[in-house]
């Protein structure tokens, strides 16, 4: 401080000076003020850093301060924090020099010419001409300054700024080659933040390269799994498939079977009940055969009476016979023809005897015989009606017998079909199963390509190794912090963060 005073010719400047710039100051400080803000309403480079009117007093408010206390406390070193601050403001907020000078400038030239012309001497047209003389010179000066120190300031920052691409180039050279432990370092300090940012991206990008070859690995090593898996479950399929395959074909036999069976009990079902109805007419025609020999025995039984009368005929005409002879006897040759008669009727009615006993014992032993085969005719009916009941009852089995064998042959090519949409299915699954393995494939041969092309970069220490880490995140940055209206030519944060001209 000291040094630049002494070169600006300050450090001898007595107090009667500052006393009488101050009283100057205290007349035409305001109205200058007053008339640069003006005109910075009309700018729209630095109209943006005022919000409100509120805004602008307050920088005008903070100003005037300014310029009183330099004037006021002199050049002191609570001077120098304040200036120095002033220039961080403008730094944070982006305001060029070139405002800031070119502010200094017409708040100097309307103080210059107060200070010159004071009161009616501003009238005085060598008062008013001096005094633009002094405010053109300073001015030029100052404009002067201004394009010197934006050349020297664009010159500087062009210089940090081929430095700082310089190393950029060549970290991001490196990270092309495959090194990521590559780190930025010694930068300017306003280019900290890009280095801050570059080297949490490096670590943040290595991090998720060894994440990456872990998982690679991960990836591998269960694709590996998954393939041995899909390839052993695509074998049990195929056999699987080849069981239910055969399995299929012998339903379908056994079906076609059972559908054989149905068919011939219903065959023999039916064949059953036109036996049964056989056997039932057959039944009925024996009993109809045991009436006619009961009519036969009955007639049997007749002719014996009218047997027995005519063998009683007979037996009367032999004693007829007998008494004729006797008489013809008595009447001696008178009844010789009469006892031929009787001897011829006695003949006869011996013969009539005699054929009506064979006739007798004929019809006896016919009765006998009748008697048998009535007998045995009613033994046929009833096991003709016994083979009908049996026929029946084998009838009604060979009934339920075909009904399960419906219900079966039904069931059956229920279970047909099925089995056959399980062949179908175990076949997809089967397709399936193999289209799994040549992913599961596929995917071992990217993962292997990923992590070859994982091992070409440096990661600081070696990749592959399946170890769960944690992401690492970089602490979020403070943000820098803004004030409530993006830049202003002077703010105020605390009583003494604020920006003037």
């Amino acid at each position: 401080m000291q040094e630049r005073l002494a070169f600006y010719e300050l450090d001898g400047t007595d107090n009667s000076t500052f006393r009488r710039v101050k009283r100057s100051l205290g007349r035409h400080v305001h109205r200058a003020l007053e008339k640069f803000y003006r005109k910075v309403g009309t700018i729209p480079e630095l109209k943006v850093f005022f919000s409100d009117s509120a805004r602008l007093q307050f920088a005008k408010n903070a100003q005037h301060s300014h310029w009183m206390k330099i004037f006021g406390d002199g050049l002191t070193d609570d001077y120098m924090t304040r200036a120095v601050g002033v220039g961080q403001v403008h730094a944070r907020i982006g305001l060029e020099p070139k405002w800031y000078v070119g502010g200094y400038a017409l708040i100097l030239e309307e103080m210059i010419h107060g200070m010159i012309s004071p009161g009616l001497l501003r009238y005085v047209p060598s008062r008013r001409k001096l005094a633009k003389d002094v405010a053109a010179l300073v001015k030029v000066s100052l404009l002067d300054i201004d394009i010197a120190l934006s050349t020297y300031f664009v010159d500087a920052e062009e210089k940090v700024r081929g430095v700082v691409l310089g190393q950029m180039g060549s970290a991001l050279k490196r990270m092309a080659e495959g090194d990521l432990t590559t780190q930025m370092a010694g930068l300017p300090a306003e280019y900290a933040q890009v280095e801050q940012d570059f080297n949490a991206a490096t670590a943040a990008l290595r991090e998720t390269l060894l994440a990456v070859s872990s998982s690679v690995s991960v990836i591998s090593s269960g694709s590996g799994e998954i393939r041995a898996g899909a390839d052993d479950l695509a074998s049990r399929t195929e056999e699987q498939a080849a069981s239910l395959e055969e399995t299929a074909a012998a339903m379908r036999a056994a079906t076609d079977m059972v559908q054989e069976t149905t068919r011939s009990a219903v065959a023999v079902n039916a064949e059953m009940a036109r036996m049964q109805a056989e056997a039932t007419e057959g039944g009925q025609i024996v009993a109809k055969a045991v009436g006619a020999m009961d009519s036969i025995e009955r007639s049997s039984s007749e002719i014996g009476k009218i047997i027995a009368v005519i063998d009683g005929i007979a037996f009367q005409t032999n004693l007829l016979a007998l008494n004729a002879g006797v008489e013809a006897a008595r009447a001696g040759d008178a009844g010789k023809g009469f006892a031929v008669v009787a001897h011829e009727v006695r003949a006869l009615a011996q013969r009539c005897a005699d054929a009506a006993q064979e006739i007798k014992t004929l019809i006896s032993n016919s009765t006998e015989h009748f008697d048998n085969g009535v007998k045995l005719v009613g033994e046929t009916g009833t096991m003709l009606n016994r083979i009908v009941e049996r026929v029946g009852e084998v009838s009604q089995v060979i009934t339920r017998i075909a009904a399960s064998a419906e219900s079966q042959s039904a069931s059956m090519i229920q279970v047909n079909s099925a089995v056959g949409d399980m062949d179908k299915m175990t076949q997809q699954n089967a397709a399936m199963v193999e289209e799994t393995a040549a992913s599961a494939r596929s995917l071992a041969s990217e993962a292997q390509d990923l992590a070859d092309k994982v091992s070409r970069f440096q990661l600081g220490q070696p990749a592959g190794v399946a170890v769960a880490r944690q992401m690492h995140r970089p602490a979020p940055r403070k943000p820098v912090r803004v004030p409530m209206v993006s830049g202003n030519l002077a703010l105020k944060a605390d009583d003494e963060d604020w920006s003037e001209f």
